[in-house]
């Protein structure tokens, strides 16, 4: 009894895994429908990469401009926090540091994503 019960799921699980690889199968196999009714124009492509290039331009700057504040400003507490202990005091102004590098790197890169638009039109 259990061995019949066994070779029935057996023989159920081999027949549903073959209906699931078959379903794709046969939906590639299936002739596409394509419902455009018109082509895009190169002026419609560079105004919207035109768009997204102006979207990123501002969004970077103020969010960088943010999380720089931020960062010097919870720099400055720890420093504030860490008057009495020079280890720790030493470590918030190697932080400093890392947030100026941060920032100057930060500077470039748009700098010369904003020259690569503004000289690639």
């Amino acid at each position: 009894m259990k061995k019949n019960k066994k070779e029935n799921l057996k023989r159920l699980y081999y027949k549903t895994k073959n209906r699931i690889w078959m379903l794709p199968t046969t939906l590639m196999l299936l002739q596409e429908k394509v419902f455009a009714n018109g082509s895009i124009s190169t002026a419609e492509v560079d105004q919207a990469t035109e768009n997204i290039k102006n979207a990123v331009i501002k969004l970077a700057m103020p969010i960088g401009g943010i999380l720089v504040f931020v960062s010097i400003v919870i720099i400055a507490l720890k420093m504030i926090v860490n008057s009495n202990n020079a280890n720790k005091r030493s470590e918030s102004i190697g932080a400093l540091a890392w947030v100026c590098a941060g920032t100057m790197l930060l500077r470039i890169i748009i700098n010369c994503f904003w020259n690569y638009i503004k000289y690639s039109n």
